[in-house]
């Protein structure tokens, strides 16, 4: 039998991991009254398998997220606390950063999904539920600092010596000064004053 697939059934176990996985961080907002409701969600290293490309490989965080709900509007005020594992920008070796942090979204309930700017979206009146596990990544992505290198300082964490030792060598026997061209010598004597 050539040119034909076969499927295998997913066993039970495995769907229902995958779905509990995919539910995790859902908030079902039809079914709640008026008023402010608080919800707790987990973040942990499966929860960054989940997105393509993610600096933040492992974590532990606490998600605190507390849900105000009026006529025609959702606000939603996130509360993060916890650990994050990255690769130190330096010597490329882990790195664990504290990660703590708030952050807020509107959601209004209109005619369809949009997104009216980073804090305002928009979801159907037809919506009931939404997930949150995209904003929760992206405000912890947004709490990242710029460069993730270890501070010898905190936590004991330091860069490893030999790759460290390695870099240095590179550096300096990889940029020998440069000859100079009299064209550009010539220019450097101007006084612009």
């Amino acid at each position: 039998m050539t040119g034909c697939l076969f499927f295998l059934p997913l066993s039970p176990l495995f769907r229902e991991i995958a779905m509990s996985i995919a539910r995790d961080f859902i908030v079902n907002f039809g079914s709640l009254a008026p008023g402010e409701h608080e919800f707790q969600f987990e973040v942990n290293d499966s929860f960054f398998k989940r997105f393509e490309h993610s600096v933040i490989e492992k974590g532990s965080i606490d998600v605190l997220v507390v849900v105000t709900k009026k006529d025609n509007m959702l606000l939603f005020d996130f509360t993060m606390e916890g650990t994050v594992t990255v690769q130190c920008d330096r010597c490329l070796e882990d790195l664990d950063l504290n990660i703590e942090g708030y952050n807020e979204l509107i959601v209004k309930i209109g005619e369809e999904n949009e997104e009216l700017s980073e804090k305002v979206v928009v979801i159907s009146s037809k919506e009931y539920e939404i997930d949150v596990a995209q904003y929760i990544y992206e405000f912890l992505s947004l709490m990242m600092p710029m460069r993730n290198v270890h501070d010898e300082n905190e936590n004991g964490q330091k860069c490893d010596p030999e790759i460290l030792k390695e870099l240095e060598k590179h550096i300096t026997h990889e940029s020998p000064e440069a000859p100079s061209d009299p064209r550009w010598d010539a220019l450097k004597n101007i006084n612009l004053n």
